[in-house]
């Protein structure tokens, strides 16, 4: 049924209110991360005169935390620029941990969903409902368990423990998203494989995951993107040394008055990555969702 022009106006005008509501907190971290104390706290949506100076001390090319000159001098920054300092471990820790979370959810999520996809058995349909609900357990039902695990296997402050932990949440998802779209690939591609003399697990790697490749980037860009602004199991998983950007930024919840432009920026920083991921792969994630939904 083709829309009539009025309901295709009206389709814009509410993708455009969506897509303005979502952006709009984003928009209004940048406006504060561009602006001054004084503007800041005049209540102004957008700064007369931008400035870059709260982005300054996250620079690692900074070798000091003493404050920037100018209007920032005159309260106190001492805890928000040692908490800025740490900016660059924290992404780097973040960026670890994400990644082999990544990694993790691809190459077992992968090989889990092409043998439910493809090897059928009577178990199937109780593994897919035991990842389901494995994934709909609340998150602070296992914080006591997983801590005691993780303690007593000394993995406290270490990015393994928080690796872990996210693949045990990531990796349902994953393999319920791949096995919904590997069912939509024909089986006589893997046929002509094996003619031509290919193993299983040869005709897996050459011919059949790279047909999958908008499912698996799907795949692994949600994973990436869960990993990287999951807080809860970072906080109680690290103390110091493997702390991820997410609990650093935490450290700016303090009884010093930290001025707010220099919490935006960092806010700004943290969010890039991600922001910038979806864009550059979203006609995969699109493709890999669409596909796994029809199949």
């Amino acid at each position: 049924m083709r829309r009539t022009p009025a309901q295709s106006a009206l389709l814009g005008v509410l993708v455009l209110l969506a897509c303005g509501y979502l952006a709009l907190p984003f928009v209004w971290l940048v406006g504060a991360s561009l602006s001054t104390e004084n503007e800041f706290r005049v209540g102004r949506a957008f700064p007369a005169h931008p400035t870059l100076e709260s982005y300054l001390p996250y620079s690692p090319f900074r070798s000091t935390v003493e404050p920037p000159a100018g209007e920032l001098r005159e309260t106190n920054l001492v805890l928000g620029l040692e908490v800025a300092r740490g900016f660059v471990p924290a992404v780097a820790n973040s960026l670890l941990i994400a990644f082999s979370v990544t990694l993790i959810n691809l190459l077992f999520g992968s090989l889990a969903a092409y043998g439910l996809a493809r090897i059928h058995t009577r178990g199937n349909v109780g593994l897919l409902f035991f990842y389901l609900i494995s994934r709909s357990i609340p998150a602070v039902a296992l914080m006591i368990p997983m801590y005691l695990m993780v303690q007593g296997a000394g993995l406290l402050d270490h990015p393994l423990a928080v690796i872990l932990a996210h693949s045990t949440f990531t990796l349902p998802f994953t393999i319920w998203l791949l096995k919904g779209y590997f069912q939509t690939v024909p089986v006589d591609l893997e046929r002509a494989a094996r003619v031509d003399g290919c193993s299983r697990l040869r005709a897996l790697s050459r011919v059949f995951l790279p047909v999958t490749a908008p499912a698996l980037v799907a795949a692994g860009i949600f994973s990436f993107i869960f990993s990287w602004g999951e807080f809860l199991y970072a906080l109680l998983f690290t103390t110091r040394y493997a702390r991820p950007v997410t609990v650093l930024i935490s450290d700016f919840i303090s009884e010093i008055d930290i001025p707010f432009p220099l919490v935006a920026a960092g806010g700004v920083l943290a969010v890039l990555l991600p922001v910038f991921l979806a864009f550059l792969f979203q006609r995969f994630i699109v493709r890999g969702i669409g596909g796994a939904v029809t199949g």
